[in-house]
């Protein structure tokens, strides 16, 4: 008979079955948990999802709601579009359980100075306590990222303007109406090297141009800015003490009121290079100031230009202007200093002068210049300009003193500027040396501008802009760092004008200067051929060259991307043109210029201050934001300047 198992051993078994039992059962409720977990967190994807997808949405709702109504975004703070609304899919069912609340405000520098830049809030959350805060940073697109822009592409006379002739334009452009181009000579009549868009559903004459990209056509009409954008940039043109009264005076082409734009080399301690204006107000000691502000054409004479205040020479340290070439005695002080050369003792009557060929030996060329310049009264006493006067003009006119604190504040920086005779003549383009300047400058009236800009700033005028001479930035514009460079901008409530001045046009050896017939003999009294400007100019009117339909047809060939026959040359713009109205600046025959528009993308990016909008948001970046503690009024509070 066999012996049973020992009672202990029997037990220890019983213990292993039990825990085995245990271990398994704990094993299978882990199994089981872990699918409800996993259940669970596929729920809650599932739900975070949904809000973020309802919270996407939002947003570009809100951005599709603001471009349709411009008042619904505010100037400051922020303004609530919807709290805890119902959500709905793309079939218009609401979705359940979920909620949404929408926010738009400006961030960064609320002032606009910089462009108009936003951002919009949505906040979404279900019934289950699950919430997610999305953003999406938008601006406001400036008419400064147009290369050209036109409401009408009819003048203001109702006339019909084309592309030909070789016109060259870079950048985007866009017309409220439909593009035209001519109709005969060969083909292209124009170049177009980025996007075009119109309003309209057709271009005439199409496939006599070039188009790099395929147009756009029958796009939104954006509408122009208005009196009420001018009108603002004069109130902050006050607050920086750079608001200056005007005139309406004269034609198209002329003002009484003149802005220089400068350079001065401060030194290294002082910045370096920095940038000025002046600002020259015409006299009441002649008839019509403004023809001497302007470097007009004198109105009549033997030979209108010999008759000219503007147009002479340097000669023995001496500026003797046309007018004076003949009229006054050889011996009169200070013109008997005026010498061509050393073999010649007495100065040269000869009114003839202006008649001579650029550089004809033994003569010094011929120049002309704007109302104020300091050449013209330059009567030998050191070097031109050193003697910088502020009186004695032959219209009577002045320089406008600086605010007395600007002076002081320049003054501070010694001699590199208390050594210059204009000291307390200029008005500095940053707000190193006033505090208060905004960037704009503002005419009440009509203004002639020129020089070389070193500086963001945008001028600004309830009358004409006229460009008398080049204007271009110290910094070259190719180059140059967007969000610091060199930009500048034009406002106009009226025009924009080339004038057709003794600088820009040729004039003829004949009596009616630049208005002679094409045939005559043209010569230029000007350091160069073409005209250069660089800015956006926006104008209510029109942008223009000041008696295009008249002159020389090929005194001055434009020879960039080709030769072409002109009589003023190229207009090179670097920048963007935005006009209500469809401006001329040459014609198919040959008068006028031939148009080289370059445009200039930090335009888009970093417009000129306070420079008008299309209204129309963009998208700009897109941003998760911790709904812990979110508080929409301290968000934009904290992100507000």
């Amino acid at each position: 008979m066999r012996a049973g198992a020992p009672l202990g051993e029997r037990g220890i078994a019983l213990l292993t079955t039990l825990l085995l039992t245990v271990v398994m059962s704990g094993i299978i409720l882990a199994i089981v948990m872990l699918g409800l977990n996993v259940t669970l967190i596929g729920k809650q994807t599932d739900r975070v999802a949904k809000l973020d997808d309802a919270a996407a949405a939002g947003l570009e709702e809100a951005r599709s709601r603001l471009n349709g109504n411009r008042a619904l975004y505010p100037n400051s703070g922020y303004v609530t579009l919807d709290t805890n609304a119902a959500v709905k899919d793309a079939s218009g069912a609401t979705i359940p359980n979920i909620t949404r609340s929408v926010y738009v405000g400006p961030i960064g520098i609320v002032t606009g100075q910089f462009g108009v830049v936003g951002s919009i809030l949505a906040v979404a959350q279900d019934r289950f306590g699950d919430r997610v805060v999305r953003r999406l940073d938008v601006n406001q697109e400036s008419f400064s990222k147009f290369a050209y822009f036109t409401n009408s592409e009819k003048d203001t006379s109702g006339n019909t303007v084309v592309f030909g002739g070789g016109d060259q334009l870079r950048g985007p452009v866009h017309s409220n109406d439909q593009l035209k181009i001519n109709g005969s000579g060969g083909t292209p009549q124009a170049t177009f090297f980025d996007q075009v868009t119109s309003a309209a559903g057709s271009i005439q004459n199409q496939s006599r141009a070039q188009f790099n990209l395929t147009p756009k056509l029958n796009v939104r009409p954006i509408p122009m800015p208005t009196v009420a954008d001018l009108n603002r940039l004069d109130s902050l043109a006050q607050v920086g003490g750079t608001r200056f009264a005007g005139s309406t005076a004269g034609n198209a082409g002329q003002a009484r009121t003149r802005i220089q734009f400068i350079t001065i080399d401060l030194g290294v301690g002082n910045g370096g290079v920095q940038g000025f204006f002046r600002v020259y107000q015409a006299g009441a000691a002649i008839a019509n100031p403004e023809t001497y502000v302007s470097a007009s054409l004198p109105a009549a004479g033997v030979n209108y230009l010999e008759g000219s205040r503007n147009c002479g020479d340097v000669a023995g340290g001496v500026f003797l202007a046309a007018a004076l070439h003949n009229p006054i005695p050889a011996n009169t002080a200070p013109y008997n200093a005026h010498r061509h050369n050393t073999a010649n003792a007495t100065r040269n009557q000869d009114s003839a002068l202006v008649r001579q060929t650029a550089g004809a030996n033994p003569r010094d060329p011929v120049r002309c210049y704007l109302g104020g310049d300091s050449i013209l009264t330059w009567t030998g006493a050191g070097t031109a300009g050193a003697n910088w006067p502020t009186t004695g003009h032959y219209d009577g006119g002045s320089w406008i003193q600086a605010p007395a604190a600007v002076q002081a504040a320049l003054a501070a920086l010694g001699p590199v500027i208390t050594g210059r005779p204009d000291a307390n003549y200029l008005f500095p383009l940053n707000r190193a040396w006033n505090p208060s300047f905004k960037g704009v400058v503002y005419v009440a009236g009509k203004v002639i501008v020129d020089g070389v800009i070193h500086g963001r700033v945008t001028v600004a005028a309830s009358g004409n802009i006229v460009f008398g001479n080049d204007v271009t930035y110290f910094q070259n514009p190719a180059t140059r760092d967007c969000a610091t460079g060199d930009i500048a901008g034009y406002f106009s409530g009226q025009s924009l004008i080339v004038s057709n001045n003794t600088i820009n046009a040729p004039q003829t050896l004949n009596d009616n200067g630049s208005l002679a017939s094409s045939a005559a003999t043209f010569r230029s009294y000007d350091d160069t051929d073409d005209e250069t400007i660089h800015g956006f100019f926006l104008t209510l009117r029109t942008f223009g060259a000041e008696g295009n339909g008249v002159g020389s047809t090929t005194a001055q060939p434009c020879t960039i991307g080709g030769t072409f026959a002109a009589g003023r040359g190229c207009l090179n713009t670097y920048g963007g043109i935005i006009q209500a109205d469809r401006g001329a600046v040459g014609t198919t025959a040959g008068t006028g210029y031939i148009k080289r528009y370059q445009y200039d993308p930090c335009g888009a990016t970093n417009p000129p201050p306070y420079y008008p909008t299309t209204g129309v948001f963009v998208k700009n970046r897109f941003s998760t934001l911790d709904p812990t503690r979110f508080n929409v009024a301290q968000w934009y509070a904290a992100n507000q300047f």
